[in-house]
């Protein structure tokens, strides 16, 4: 029996009106959601658990709100961060109870218009209605709608010609700034109001556009011509001397579009053509005139004289079926090289009807297309050069080779050397220099007279040549003096070997003018760069060397000992004080912060090791990198770096800086090794640093050196969340077929290139070009060395994503970098 009969209809009454809720809320189109004043959900529709993409079992008749909003904070829809930070921060803000409105598009692409306010039952807060409508189609169309505006306003404002459109009771309603600017109407008279027809005829009359004569009859006539409506189409010419062609029409509704444009050199280019004509059908030089894509329009006479072609048997043809290119160039890249820089000036082969090539000077000219700016056509001027190519040629040879015996003289040595040395330098290679003299030589000239002597030395030349490698270059220097380059060497062992060579081809006899004699060479060796930064030094030193040799009996060769003495004896002190500086703890890290490039707040550090000699003092990592990488002793050291930069950056954390991420220098040996993915999994493990915050730096050469092999390390280290980064990017050579396989974060531009960006074009270019390639790639990019405002605007205008360098901080030790990024970390 019911205890309380009474209630029971009431009850059943409020039942039946909460399943009836339920039912209407079911069918709405928005999601709904009710909760009470204790922040417990009691109303809600299977819109509500859509929209947030709640799982059906998670929701229920009081639920707490913090529950609900956990879930989404558990995907990161929140952003990044502590998960119970969000839900206790959305949840302070629930509490307030606030009406509030605000649109939201979730991961799924869909956004939501979100609309709640409070809830009163009898003037008492009973919880808070929140109601979630798909906005999605109309966010669309109205961006659509935006988009669709914009672009007919750009099409308007980018038309050359000047357009106005007057309605059908004669007021402008649509003009775009040409219109202004070519009929030169000022701004107070187009902001009027309401600008009329018959205004704007009287303010032309009254400035005289129209000529001479009353100005209301001028306006009336004009009017009444208007009214008839028909489409129009005449020139005039204004005050201002500049010709119009004003096209006229007619549309449905009554309105009527006029279209303006300035055809002043259309007129003077007339004349221009005339005498253009003439000059392309009397001009000496050949002359091609091509479209776009090089494809033959026309040739002048010159040109038929020149290669024996008729026009009807070139025209249609590319050009480049008649002049040849360099073999390193491809008509599609000399194409785009012209069409970059508006014009190429150079020689050329070309090739006659009878298939005879002959030189050229060649100059090719783009012609743009007056409205787009676009290239539209290329002139190309011909002028046949053989006779002084040849003539050229012969001067060439005979300043640049001895008379005697025909080698290269000292003047193609020193060309030679300066062709050689900025090559050696950019590639890190080395050259040696081998200065030989003949031994007892001026006894054979001065016992059995110069025809005896020249003989010797002309077989001694052939000699040199046959023992030595297309590469490599002999010279005559004067006398018995001989000298062999011998470029890309890889070590100076190569230049001892070709010098025994020598030495074994000059041991048997000469016949020389009925006379069996026999020579030696003495032979002094140089080593570039170790002996000297330029060929003056380096030939010094091969000389001195030369001079050693014949001071140690003859017949031998002797290497520049006192340079490279002191080289290898620095290389072998510092190998070994620094197979001791981990144990005798001389090792430090500094850290250079990394900021976001509008440097508002710091994104990370780069750390970087240092050492301190106990009686040497402070030894450069430009003097013992080299050295670590030669020996191997860098990979105990990047492994100490590796644990101590992981170890200082938890502490920080521990401490109460925000997690930002710490970059370590990965050496090309560190990622040759087995086992170097578990020693970065050691480092983590060991200082308890979350892996995400660790970013490796490899070196753009070092993953080059074997690039499948490199992706597997790279995969499995991105697998395990560390962040990776290509350094020094530029420097090297990478290919992109490879780079964009590689599972990196990050491009780093290296400071050559940033350190010129204000001045050097090419630098410039670089820069700009490896960041536009990165995010084509979706990585981030950023510069180190930046050392100046200039650099960093320029780098930020251009979207690089982070900078370091000098501008923000020196590299700081632990103490300054954690005082330096705590203190900047909070303005993100």
């Amino acid at each position: 029996m019911d205890p309380n009969p009474l209630l029971s209809p009431i009850a059943a009454e409020a039942k039946r009106k909460h399943a009836y809720l339920q039912a209407v809320m079911s069918n709405m189109p928005q999601g709904i959601s009710v909760f009470d004043e204790s922040l417990r959900l009691r109303v809600w529709n299977q819109g509500f658990l859509d929209v947030l993409n709640l799982p059906a079992e998670s929701v229920y008749d009081g639920v707490p709100f913090a529950d609900l909003i956990r879930i989404p904070a558990t995907r990161g829809e929140y952003g990044p961060g502590d998960i119970e930070a969000h839900v206790q921060r959305i949840t302070a803000l629930a509490l307030q109870f606030e009406a509030h409105r605000f649109e939201r598009t979730r991961p799924s692409g869909r956004t939501h218009l979100v609309q709640g306010e409070p809830l009163f039952i009898d003037q008492q807060l009973a919880g808070f209605i929140t109601t979630y409508t798909d906005i999605t189609e109309r966010k669309q169309a109205e961006e659509k709608l935006r988009m669709q505006h914009d672009l007919l306003k750009t099409v308007i404002d980018s038309i050359p010609s000047a357009v106005s459109l007057f309605s059908k009771e004669q007021t402008l309603a649509l003009y775009n700034s040409e219109f202004a600017r070519l009929l030169e109407l000022p701004a107070s008279l187009l902001q009027q109001e309401q600008v009329t027809l018959e205004s704007l005829f009287r303010f032309n009359a009254e400035r005289g556009e129209y000529g001479p004569g009353d100005v209301e009859a001028i306006v009336r006539a004009l009017l009444s011509r208007a009214k008839t409506s028909e489409p129009h189409q005449f020139e005039r010419t204004r005050p201002n001397g500049k010709t119009l062609d004003i096209r006229g029409v007619p549309l449905s509704d009554g309105s009527f579009v006029t279209i303006y444009t300035d055809i002043s050199e259309r007129r003077a280019s007339a004349e221009r053509e005339q005498l253009a004509e003439k000059v392309f059908t009397h001009n000496p030089a050949g002359i091609i005139f091509t479209d776009e894509a090089h494809r033959i329009l026309s040739i002048n006479p010159a040109t038929t004289l020149m290669t024996g072609y008729e026009p009807f048997e070139l025209l249609g043809h590319t050009v480049f079926g008649v002049i040849n290119l360099d073999r390193d160039e491809t008509p599609e890249s000399f194409q785009d090289k012209v069409a970059q820089r508006g014009a190429w000036n150079g020689e050329l082969e070309v090739t006659q009807k009878s298939g005879v090539d002959f030189s050229a000077g060649i100059r090719v000219s783009r012609v743009d297309d007056p409205h787009s700016g676009l290239p539209a056509h290329y002139i190309w001027i011909l002028a046949d050069i053989t006779e002084r190519k040849q003539a050229e040629e012969r001067m060439r040879h005979i300043a640049q080779h001895d008379a005697l015996t025909g080698l290269p003289n000292r003047l193609a040595l020193l060309m030679r050397l300066g062709q050689l040395l900025p090559e050696a330098r950019r590639h890190q290679w080395k050259i040696a220099i081998m200065f030989l003299d003949l031994d007892r030589f001026k006894i054979i000239n001065d016992t059995l007279g110069h025809q005896v002597g020249d003989e010797l030395l002309r077989e001694v030349a052939c000699r040199l040549s046959s023992v030595i490698r297309e590469t490599d270059f002999v010279a005559r220097l004067g006398g018995d003096e001989f000298v062999v380059i011998l470029p890309g060497i890889n070590s100076p062992a190569d230049a001892a070997l070709v010098s025994a060579k020598i030495i074994g081809a000059l041991s048997t006899s000469i016949e020389a003018e009925g006379h069996e004699l026999h020579t030696s060479p003495s032979i002094g060796i140089s080593i570039f760069p170790d002996d000297g930064p330029d060929g003056d030094t380096i030939l010094k030193h091969a000389d001195t060397a030369m001079y050693h040799a014949k001071a140690s009996g003859r017949n031998n060769y002797q290497f520049y000992a006192a340079e490279m003495n002191k080289a290898s004896a620095e290389r072998l002190d510092i190998e070994r004080k620094l197979r001791h500086a981990i144990s005798r703890n001389e090792l430090s890290l500094c850290f250079q912060p990394q900021m976001k490039a509008d440097g508002s707040y710091p994104t990370g550090v780069e750390a970087l090791v240092r050492w301190h000699h106990p009686t040497d003092g402070m030894i450069s990592p430009v003097r013992f990198i080299p050295v670590a990488e030669e020996t191997g002793i860098i990979v105990e050291i990047g492994e100490w770096v590796l644990i101590n930069a992981c170890r200082t950056l938890k502490h920080w954390i521990d401490a109460g800086l925000k997690p930002l991420r710490i970059a370590v220098n990965v050496s090309a040996r560190q990622l040759r090794r087995r086992d170097f993915c578990e020693t970065v999994a050691g480092a983590l493990v060991d200082s308890g640093l979350p892996a995400e915050l660790l970013e490796l730096e490899i070196t753009e050469s070092s993953v080059m050196e074997n690039p499948e092999e490199a992706i597997q390390i790279l995969e499995r280290l991105g697998r395990m969340g560390v962040t990776l980064a290509i350094d020094d990017f530029g420097t090297g050579y990478s290919s992109l077929a490879y780079l964009k396989l590689f599972p990196i974060d990050h491009l780093k531009i290296d400071r050559s290139f940033v350190r010129d960006i204000e001045h050097d074009l090419n630098d410039r270019a670089i820069a700009f070009g490896t960041i536009a390639l990165a995010h084509s790639l979706g990585l981030n990019v950023i510069a180190e060395g930046v050392e100046t405002e200039d650099q960093l605007e320029l780098l930020r205008a251009n979207g690089c994503d982070e900078v370091q360098g000098y501008f923000f901080s020196k590299p700081l030790n632990s103490a300054a970098a954690f005082a330096f990024l705590h203190a900047r970390a909070g303005k993100e």
